[in-house]
């Protein structure tokens, strides 16, 4: 009888040591919460408008709580070349009066399920990795701009 639970504990010790990859995103989305609120701003606009070509003075005129005003300086919409799906990359670059602390979401706005860190971002051939500190990667409006990643840019230590 002892021998049948040996390795059910053992399957639950193994299984229950490692930290879940849902909390290190949390951590990473929480200290960036102006970028989640940037990547609902943006993928609402493109919903409403049914524009994919925009500046960031466009999404300031979106803001009603005027989250995004002063965290971002740059922001540019290029095609995102995704194989298998495809959609489009929002790229941005952070102000230097960001306040990432001062942003509160509202309660339809959660925390996306894939926020990372990367070294480069941006596609292979060009050099935005140089120029921007994230991307967002949207799906097309037949999948309505479903919000796919976010990828932050690695501070550089």
């Amino acid at each position: 009888m002892w021998y049948r639970w040996i390795p059910l504990i053992l399957i639950l010790c193994v299984g229950c040591r490692t930290t879940s990859k849902t909390d290190q995103i949390k951590v990473i989305g929480e200290a960036n919460r102006d970028v989640i609120a940037l990547s609902y701003l943006t993928r609402d606009y493109m919903r409403q408008t049914e524009n994919t070509s925009f500046s960031l003075s466009d999404i300031i005129e979106f803001d009603t709580l005027g989250r995004v005003a002063k965290n971002f300086s740059r922001l540019e919409v290029a095609n995102w070349p995704n194989v298998w799906r495809g959609g489009y990359a929002v790229y941005f670059k952070f102000s230097d009066h960001r306040n990432k602390d001062s942003i509160l979401l509202s309660e339809s706005e959660r925390i996306p399920w894939k926020v990372k860190n990367k070294e480069k971002i941006g596609r292979k051939d060009g050099q935005l990795y140089k120029d921007f500190d994230g991307e967002i990667h949207y799906y097309y409006a037949e999948r309505h701009f479903h919000i796919v990643e976010i990828i932050l840019r690695k501070s550089e230590k």
